[in-house]
């Protein structure tokens, strides 16, 4: 017999900001919790006042719909609304349901309604385009409509690595003037950068995702505009015996960024890349180190006579392979030192008075080199014209990273030898001057030079990808008012061994770049400083208990689970974007914002190679904004705030405040985010029995009872036994030692190690824990099988650590790991 239907009517209208659009023939539907159409329940389409009615038919034994959410499509079947929250758990009847479409939704015909509706549907469903479709997780929502890696509003084309500051580079364009999601006269969107490295084992993250915000911008109509971001790597080194190639990858996605590196960005794509990794540093690397300011003198200097003065046990590596290379590769630098204009770089045979300009504006120093060879100007007639050779190096890309005002730019280095030398030699440089075009009439003007040393370096990939970047020191004189774009023109020139003289400069080994670039806008939109990520993990990935995201395989977010605290060094970073600013602090609350407390933790900063030093706040803990624009420029992983946050515990308010001069906090500029403080290490427990305390961990034999005198014996298994807890369990580890075995021990860790794994674990640990307690087994050891085999003493180490986000800084740089304790317990056994 067929069971009676349960049937419930739903009843609304749509309308919208805008006065006069259509509301007829749109069509309503009812969606579950993942976005997923009810099999049982019709959409309806909304009459000329935008009315409808659902009729939601249910089985009587599962009546009742827990989670719902409505969505409105056009006439053409397209996706234009979906209303977030659970339309079950709103408060108002069934019967006046009204969904308002705002303004932009209607006017977005011009691009697809996914683009517009994108944020809506992931925040419901995550997987709804498929972006985890690659990603190892326990259980992904359905995907809903699949849409992968589309190019047709914002597109990554290049990356690479800047080896002398370990900083990973990326630069994207941006295609379209419109879906993105305002003006700059608004918040707009953001587009994500994450990077990952593969050291051998897999690709990891090197930290939180950084972003550019993107506006709709007229001028993309005239074509692309070229961005960029970077991030600092505390990359693992080696010696310059062993080059470091590790394979990098690039995720861009927008609006929201990327979980894993198996993710499929909906809206952006995913680039990968072999980089090489700088050495360990060399001696005479750290007393040039302050050349990077003064290139130009650099390139027209004889360094390497100077460097073979300070290493000359290394002389022999400075003999470089020349097999295979043009002799104008191997004479380059020797010919150029002769005439700077000998392969009309500077300016061909007819003009080459434009080279004795160029000469003149050389460094004074370099200069007077060359004043004695101008008495007759036709000395700088080119001798072999040759120009713009990519067969060893070629520039990429450039653009600009408007949040750092930083001009970057990416080089593909080809070939394997060509550079004068291997890692532990001096090498050669690859130079690549920046000039911009402001549009103030003086034409391009040269922002400064910077350059990145090449080696010869045995391989079977290519090329390897490099970058550099270069921060623009007076932009603040450039800005606009949001109204206004302020769009301009960067070129960049790439040359070998020498650096441009000017913006005409022809390189005959290397190239020239262009591309227009978008100067953000004076101040911000509101006013309000920015926390972009707290100890390495992006606000995004915290939520609102002040959680951080669990991480999956070391690899990959969990998009539903939040279970990590922080502790120890707090760290914030994030953007100040008040120009009115002069002062900034860190404030924190522990009590949900009814009363604050200013921290006067001193601010690290670098100031050299592995050198740090403190900024010290004032008495109300302010700091100068400009001196953190300084710090930041010198090192960009310079934090905003640092906070010891002690022995605390629980959920804090961390707050960054802005003052002008008079240090009066502005009304409106603060920025915060809420973070849970754990701040004790796992406990180890004593065992009830045991013949001496022992905590954590013991041994135990069969019978499950502890051995008060005597040894095991032979084929007699070893139990062992934890005891231990705490509130943000993560993992043991177990390691073997003594006897014959070797002096790095044995590892004996079970698969069930971790807190997720199951009995007799759970997030705190043991299940059942107590001070003192019997303890659960972990595992059983056959000490033949693990290769014991003499009569004598062995032990074994237990460590345990929590999922905390525990910051705190090596120099300056800042680095994580978590709580951990360590147990031993020792016992006897003979074969």
């Amino acid at each position: 017999m067929k069971e009676s239907l349960s049937r419930q009517m739903l009843y609304g209208r749509v309308t919208c900001e805008k006065e006069g659009c259509s509301l007829d023939g749109l069509t309503v539907e009812l969606v579950d919790a993942n976005l997923l159409k009810f099999s049982m329940v019709k959409s309806n389409r909304t009459d000329k006042d935008g009315r409808f009615k659902i009729e939601i038919v249910t089985e009587k034994k599962d009546a009742k719909i827990e989670s719902a959410h409505l969505q409105v499509l056009n006439k053409k079947g397209e996706l234009m609304y979906v209303h977030e929250s659970n339309i079950f758990t709103d408060s108002g009847a069934l019967d006046e349901i009204e969904i308002k479409l705002p303004e932009t939704s209607i006017e977005a015909v011009s691009y697809d309604f996914t683009r517009f509706q994108f944020k809506s549907v992931v925040n419901i469903n995550p997987n709804y385009f498929g972006a985890y479709e690659k990603l190892k997780l326990p259980k992904a929502p359905p995907i809903i409509i699949p849409k992968k890696g589309d190019t047709k509003y914002e597109e990554l084309e290049c990356i690479g690595l800047y080896p002398e500051t370990d900083e990973l580079e990326a630069i994207f364009k941006v295609k379209l003037p419109y879906g993105f999601g305002g003006s700059l006269c608004s918040n707009g969107s953001k587009e994500y950068v994450s990077f990952y490295v593969d050291y051998g084992s897999g690709f990891q993250s090197v930290g939180p995702a950084v972003s550019v915000k993107t506006h709709n911008l007229g001028a993309v109509r005239k074509g692309p505009l070229c961005y960029a971001v970077k991030q600092f790597v505390d990359f693992q080194k080696k010696s310059c015996k062993t080059p470091y190639l590790i394979k990098v990858r690039a995720i861009l996605s927008w609006n929201t960024p990327s979980i894993g590196p198996n993710y499929i960005p909906t809206w952006g794509n995913i680039k990968d890349a072999w980089v090489q990794v700088d050495p360990i540093k060399k001696s005479w690397d750290l007393l040039t180190d302050k050349f990077s300011d003064i290139s130009i003198v650099k390139s027209y200097s004889d360094l390497q006579v100077s460097k073979k003065d300070l290493i000359e046990s290394l002389q022999s590596s400075l003999d470089f392979n020349k097999e295979g290379l043009e002799k104008d590769r191997v004479d380059f630098k020797d010919n150029i030192l002769k005439n700077p204009n000998y392969y009309a770089g500077m300016a061909d045979k007819d003009n080459f008075e434009t080279a004795v300009e160029q000469i003149y504006k050389l460094p004074p120093e370099i200069l007077e080199k060359f004043k004695p060879k101008l008495i007759d100007p036709k000395w700088l007639l080119p001798v072999k014209p040759f120009n713009y050779n990519t067969d060893y190096e070629e520039l990429t890309c450039v653009g600009l990273y408007p949040e750092r005002d930083t001009l970057e730019a990416t080089v593909a280095v080809k070939r394997q030898n060509g550079y004068k030398g291997n890692l532990c030699s001096t090498g050669s440089e690859e130079y690549v001057a920046f000039y911009v075009n402001w549009g103030d009439g003086l034409g391009y003007q040269h922002e400064g030079t910077k350059y990145f040393k090449v080696h010869d370096i045995p391989r079977d990939i290519n090329p390897l990808m490099y970058a550099v970047n270069l921060r623009v020191h007076d932009m603040s004189k450039k800005l606009k008012r949001c109204k206004e774009e302020n769009i301009i023109r960067v070129r960049a020139i790439l040359s070998w061994e020498i650096a441009p003289t000017s913006h005409t400069y022809r390189p005959s080994w290397g190239n020239v770049k262009e591309c227009r670039i978008q100067v953000r806008p004076y101040g911000s939109v509101n006013g309000k400083c920015e926390i972009q990520h707290v100890n390495k993990v992006l606000v995004e990935d915290i939520n609102s208990q002040g959680y951080a995201r669990k991480v999956i395989d070391d690899t990959t977010f969990s998009p539903t689970i939040f279970d990590r605290p922080f502790g120890a060094t707090i760290a914030i970073w994030g953007s100040i974007n008040n120009s009115a600013a002069v002062y900034y602090r860190m404030r924190f609350s522990d009590d949900n914002g009814a009363t604050w407390n200013t921290v006067l933790t001193k601010r690290k900063y670098r100031t050299g190679f592995l050198t740090v030093a403190e900024r010290t706040p004032d008495a109300d803990g302010w700091f100068s904004v400009n001196n953190y624009n300084t710090d930041l420029g010198n090192y960009s992983d310079t934090p905003l705030a640092n906070w010891s946050s002690g022995t605390r515990a629980g959920q804090h308010i961390l707050r960054i405040e802005l003052a002008g001069t008079s240090k009066v906090p502005m009304v409106g500029a603060s920025c915060q985010v809420t973070v849970f403080l754990d701040n004790q290490r796992p406990e180890h427990f004593e065992f009830v029995d045991a013949t001496i305390p022992q905590q954590g961990v013991t041994v135990k034999n069969e019978a499950g009872d502890i051995k008060k005198c005597g040894k095991y014996k032979g084929t007699e298994k070893v139990y062992v036994y934890g005891n231990f807890k705490d509130a943000h369990f993560n993992a043991y580890s177990l390691l073997l030692f003594g006897g014959n075995l070797a002096s790095g021990g044995k590892g004996i860790t079970p698969a069930v190690h971790t807190y997720d794994d199951g009995t007799p674990l759970d997030t705190n640990g043991i299940v059942g824990a107590t001070n003192p307690g019997h303890g659960s087994l972990l595992t059983s050891v056959d000490m033949a099988a693990v290769g014991a085999d003499i009569d004598c003493a062995y032990g074994i180490r237990m460590e345990t650590s929590d999922r905390t986000i525990r910051g705190y800084f090596s120099t300056y740089i800042f680095r994580t790991n978590s709580h951990a304790k360590v147990s031993y317990v020792t016992f006897n056994w003979a074969p």
